[in-house]
């Protein structure tokens, strides 16, 4: 029998805001390395791009691990990955950046007109590193391309596709709504949704094709997804 072949994404990514700084999220890619972990030893082939690759047991002769730190290599990396198409199955469990910094601005001076006060402000090159001397600065973000959005509309895969979204302070039936419009967007076959307050103790995983959505622990999800994935 034909081993299949998953794609799984981990981790968080960053966006520059000068060349010493960036900005990033929370997230390490621990529920990402255990789902490729666990598919690897139950007969997939599998590669994973992670941002932490040191939550990732090697060596494993089944797990190709590609590391990425910005949002610019995971974009890079998913479109060389996917356009290979020689992947059944793909699981895009990354945080991704929503925004990535467009300008940043230093405050020089303001102007109080009665009740209102307009700030006057400076553009500030981003080509090097921002001097620490600024009182106060202000920056403007501009939205990134969904990636998940792109595996199927701009890169042609055919293959089942999981997608993951977390929310914040929902409802079990608030985040289930939000989940399935969201899968309906990306075209994915799943989608994992969790909440922040509940992330290390319960998801969901919901099928396009309906049904009840299944209840599953951080423990156990890898093994459901695998269910599902491959009934």
């Amino acid at each position: 029998m034909k081993r299949k072949r998953v794609l799984v994404t981990a981790g968080n990514t960053s966006v520059p805001i000068d060349r010493v700084r960036v900005i990033s999220n929370i997230f390490k890619g621990r529920t990402g390395a255990g789902i490729a972990h666990y598919f690897s030893e139950h007969g997939c082939d599998v590669t994973l791009l992670t941002s932490h690759p040191d939550f990732v047991k090697m060596p494993d002769g089944n797990i190709t691990m590609l590391d990425y730190r910005y949002y610019d290599e995971l974009m890079a990396m998913m479109r060389d990955q996917v356009t290979d198409g020689r992947f059944d199955t793909i699981i895009h469990s990354a945080a991704v950046s929503d925004y990535m910094p467009d300008e940043t601005f230093s405050e020089t001076d303001s102007l109080t007109s009665g009740k209102k006060t307009a700030v006057i402000l400076e553009a500030l090159s981003k080509g090097g590193k921002i001097g620490s001397d600024h009182k106060r600065l202000w920056m403007s973000f501009i939205q990134t391309e969904k990636i998940v959005d792109k595996i199927r509309r701009d890169w042609g895969f055919t293959g089942t596709l999981v997608k993951f979204k977390l929310q914040v302070d929902m409802t079990d039936e608030e985040l289930i709504a939000v989940a399935t419009r969201s899968m309906a967007t990306s075209r994915a076959n799943f989608i994992v949704a969790n909440t922040l307050n509940e992330m290390t103790h319960k998801a969901f995983i919901i099928s396009a094709e309906g049904g009840e959505p299944l209840l599953v622990t951080r423990e156990t999800l890898p093994a459901e997804l695998m269910k599902a994935v491959f009934p």
